[in-house]
Parts: C-alpha cells; structure tokens; sequence
C-alpha cells in the first residue's frame, strides 16, 4: 500500500488540467498563423514553407478580422483562406500525431510493463518532462523562426515520453491500490467535479486573455507549472512504490496462479495480455471483461473521431475566436459537471448496473453528435450542453469495472493493455480523422459527427450485452472479488481522484462525469443482481472522456 496523501494527488491532477488547458491553444495559433500567411493575400510574401514568428496580439487581431469577414457572408473572398488555413492546420496535426504515434505507443508498452520494477515516481516524472521540453520547442519556434521540422521534433520528443496515456496509467494505479472495489467507481468518476470546475474557469479565463495578450504568456505558463509538478512528485511522492504485494506478483514467480499463466503463456512479446488470459477466471468474468474492453476501443474511436471539431468550431457557418471558443468550453464544462452528477444520482438511485449507465450514455454521445452535425447557429451548440453531460461514463467506469473481474497482481498489466490500445487508437486515430477533415471540409464539413454518431453504436450494443452476462453473476465471486481488493488496503482516502486515461476531447475540456457519496457501491449492485432479478428487473428502468484535445 502506497502512503501519498490524496490532497497532493489531487494538486498534480489540478497541475495536469491547468497545463492540459494552455498547451490546447496551440491549434488557434496555428490557425491563425495560416490565415494571415494565406499566399493570395496581397499583402504577404512569406516562405509558407517555414513557419515563422509573428507577434501573438497581432495574429489575435487578424483572426478576429477574419472572423468578422467569415460572418458577413459565406461568398466573402476569404472563404477560400478559412479553406486553405483549415486544411494545413489539420494536416499539421496529422503529422505531427503521427511522428509522436510509433514512439509513444512503444514507450507506454515498455513504461507501463516496467512500471513496478521502475517505481511509479520514476514512470511519473517521464510524460512531465516530455511535456515540458515540447512547449519549449514550440517557444524556440516562435521565437528564433524554426521550420515546420520543429513541430514534428517537437512531437516525436513527447511520444518518447509516453505523454499523458502514460501519466493517466501511473496515477491509475496508484488510486487503484488506495481504494476499495466497491468505492472504486464512485472515486474513478466523482473527481470529475473538481477536474471540470478548474478546467471550466481556466478555459474561460484563457479565451479573454488571449483576446488581451496573446499566446506566448500561456506557454511560459504551462512549462512552470510543469516544473512545480515535477517538484511535488520528486519531494512527496517518496513512499509511492512501497507496495510490496504488488510487485511479488508481477516481477516473481512465487504466486503459483501468476507463474503458471505466464508459464502457459506463448507469446512474451504481449506479456501485458495475460491478465485478461487466466485460466483461473471464470467464463463470465473473461467475457465481461473482453465486452468492457471493446466497448471502451470505439468508445475512444467515438471519441477520436471529434478531435478535429476545434477546426469546425473555426469554420462557417459559426466562424467563433478564441474568446467564443473559451465561453463554449467554460459552459460545456460546468454543465456536464452538474448533468452528469445528476444523472448518475438518478441511474443508481434506481439500480442501474455500470452497463446500463454506459449504454444509456453512448445513447446520449449518438444524439449529441448528430444534433451538432445539423446545427447551423451558436444557440443551437449551446443548446446541445443540455445532453452533452450525460455522454461521458464509458471512460470514467471502464477501468473501474474491469478492476472487478481482476486479481490485485493482474491490475497493472491489464491497465497498462488498456492504457496501450487508447495510445494506439488517440495517435492514429487523430491523425486520420485530422487528415480526413482537411479533405473533406469544403464539401462535408460535418462528416466527423456523422462518423461518430456512428461508431458510439457498438459500444451500446456491447454494453447491452454486458448487463445481461453480469446481472447473474454468482455470489461467491462477487465475495472473492471483494476480499481480495480489501487485503492490500487496510485504510480508506476519503477523497477523490479522476486520472485521465487515454482520454480524446475535441475542445480544451474533455467531457467529464462525476458522482456523489451516495452512489451504490457497485458491488452492492452485483450482490442485489444476483440475489433477487425479480426485483432488480423492477427497479431498472457516462465518466469522461477524455478528450486530449488540441
């Protein structure tokens, strides 16, 4: 058992959220860059080979100046710069998510696999550091007129780190230890709150002062905060790998149960696959864990597939700066802060299994995405936070749910497994959808949300699936199950923590969703499920993504 205070936690998660918010910016500086640097306009004469520096209040001041003209009218002579800047933005990202792609996926399987024997503040420092050195890459390139080759180099320094996939596993784990398994989806999501609210006011605090004083300020920013967060963890994150259990099951073989799955294991090169291949798991539990597993990849595939909606924020018909962006991401925030804690009150309240509540938010992820596909005018963006909030649980319980069907020394393979395929799926699927953005924005500006809408589907069926493989699960596993989580924490964290795993957002904020103390312990549920469905038949009538941003 780890002995780290839960305040000093959740600093760092509020550090991460803060530096998450700034770093966001970059895809409005890089728009806007584009839109001045257009190579029709008759006033410049840049190299658009090179991306060079240019003052940030000005390039605010044109951005608004184009906005303004996008609005007047769709037939405006700068349609075709809203064009042309949308498509090298989005095929900017495309590039740069894919040099980061290969290296990040390597070095979250190999951080995430070596994590106990490394130690967790080792593994946690990593994406910190990366993070740290691309702001500052994206400062010299700023400052000193670096080419467009910076961006990829930029890119491809932080995918060695691992980034924050790896940083949401690490502090996954540590939570993990320190709960009880019939708290431990109520303290997966209820963090939320505190992550939403800060992200909430930082973005709409952001959006002004970018309309004040540009984007270099938020980049200086980002990197000392990241260095305040480097200095928590080296000075009181001492007694985080003080687990002694857990690393006798995962480095040794003195546990017949671990050394004869690894010994009947074929493959050495997907070691972090055999937690979900023990032979001492009943069917049940294998399947509800395979259907957890897959309806979290298109959850996140969902989820992905919006990462280029800044660009359709930016675009006509709505045509919205910085300062718009900011109100839109404050809002959406707070709102799915209060939803979504109220609709998790409802759906316990009457008995719903984690499964029903993540089909019953993939339900409202489809309605969202299409009714933003068709929307035409702010009001009606707005009008979509109404449900937005109650679209998140899948990436909020996943983990959680899967922490049921798993022994203690199984945890750390199996998150780093999942932790892996959000990796695989948030860098090349950004990258395509980025990509298929840039080629389809002139005609079908909102194939992206159609595409999501469709992909969050599967996700429901499966979950569907799930409710009904789990409603019978037998007692005496459930009771197992619940043993085993309580041996290696003898204590209770009265507070909360949400880390984000391989969470996509298409905004600053990714969607969030929380719960409150009076949340039916899951396992509770398990129990009443099995003891009487006449009853739990009755009564039955997400969280959050997760979204990395820009």
């Amino acid at each position: 058992m780890s002995d780290v205070s839960i305040y000093v936690i959740a600093s760092i998660l509020c550090l991460q959220i803060l530096i998450t918010c700034l770093n966001s910016t970059v895809g409005q500086y890089i728009y806007g860059f584009y839109l001045e640097t257009y190579p029709n306009s008759s006033n410049k004469t840049s190299n658009y080979t090179t991306i060079s520096i240019y003052d940030s209040f000005y390039s605010f001041n044109q951005i608004n100046n184009e906005t303004n003209q996008c609005l007047q009218s769709d037939i405006s002579p700068n349609k075709d710069a809203q064009a042309w800047a949308q498509q090298h933005s989005a095929d900017l990202f495309f590039w740069t998510n894919l040099m980061s792609s290969c290296p990040v996926i390597i070095m979250t399987y190999i951080l995430g696999l070596y994590t106990p024997k490394l130690g967790k503040r080792f593994v946690l420092i990593i994406p910190m550091l990366g993070t740290a050195s691309q702001t500052a890459i994206w400062l010299s390139i700023i400052y000193f007129h670096l080419s467009e080759l910076w961006w990829y180099i930029s890119a491809f320094l932080v995918g060695l780190s691992g980034s924050t996939g790896l940083l949401g596993l690490t502090l996954n784990l540590i939570i993990t230890e320190n709960t009880l398994e019939n708290e431990r989806s109520s303290r997966f999501v209820r963090l939320g709150a505190m992550q939403t609210a800060l992200a909430a006011i930082a973005t709409f605090i952001i959006g002004y002062y970018i309309l004040w004083r540009g984007f270099i300020d938020l980049y200086w920013l980002s990197i000392s905060l990241q260095i305040v967060s480097i200095i928590i963890v080296i000075s009181l994150f001492k007694r985080v790998d003080t687990n002694v259990d857990e690393r006798t099951h995962l480095l040794s073989s003195i546990n017949g149960q671990f050394k004869e799955t690894s010994s009947n294991n074929c493959n050495n090169l997907l070691k972090i696959c055999i937690a979900f291949k023990s032979n001492q798991r009943s069917k049940k539990k294998t399947i509800s864990l395979y259907l957890t597993l897959f309806s979290n990849i298109f959850y996140a595939l969902a989820v992905i597939s919006l990462s280029p909606f800044l660009w359709f924020l930016l675009n006509k018909p709505f045509c919205w700066t910085s300062k718009d962006i900011g109100n839109y991401s404050a809002l959406a925030a707070i709102s799915s802060a209060i939803l979504s804690l109220l609709g998790m009150q409802l759906l316990t309240y009457i008995g719903a299994s984690d499964a029903i509540i993540c089909a019953i938010s993939h339900m409202f992820f489809c309605l969202i995405s299409l009714w933003n596909a068709f929307a035409r005018h702010g009001w009606q963006l707005y009008a979509g936070l109404l449900i937005s909030g109650f679209s998140g649980y899948q990436g909020s319980l996943t983990l959680s749910m899967m922490s049921k069907w798993l022994e203690f020394y199984e945890r750390n393979n199996a998150f780093t497994f999942v932790t892996e395929i959000n990796t695989i799926i948030s860098t090349f699927g950004s990258s395509f959808f980025n990509w298929l953005y840039a080629r389809t924005v002139v005609n079908h500006r909102n194939l992206i949300l159609l595409i999501a809408a469709g992909l969050s589907i599967i996700p429901f069926i499966l979950n569907i699936c799930l409710f009904f493989i789990t409603r019978k699960m037998p007692d005496e596993d459930a009771l197992r199950l619940s043993q085993t989580d309580t041996e290696p924490a003898p204590f209770r964290l009265e507070s909360n923590i949400l880390p984000r795993v391989g969470d996509a957002a298409c905004l600053i904020i990714p969607s969030r969703s929380l719960t409150s103390s009076l949340r039916t312990p899951s396992m509770e549920r398990s129990r009443m499920n099995s003891v009487d469905d006449d009853h739990m038949q009755e009564i039955l009538n997400s969280s959050i993504n997760d979204l990395d941003i820009l």
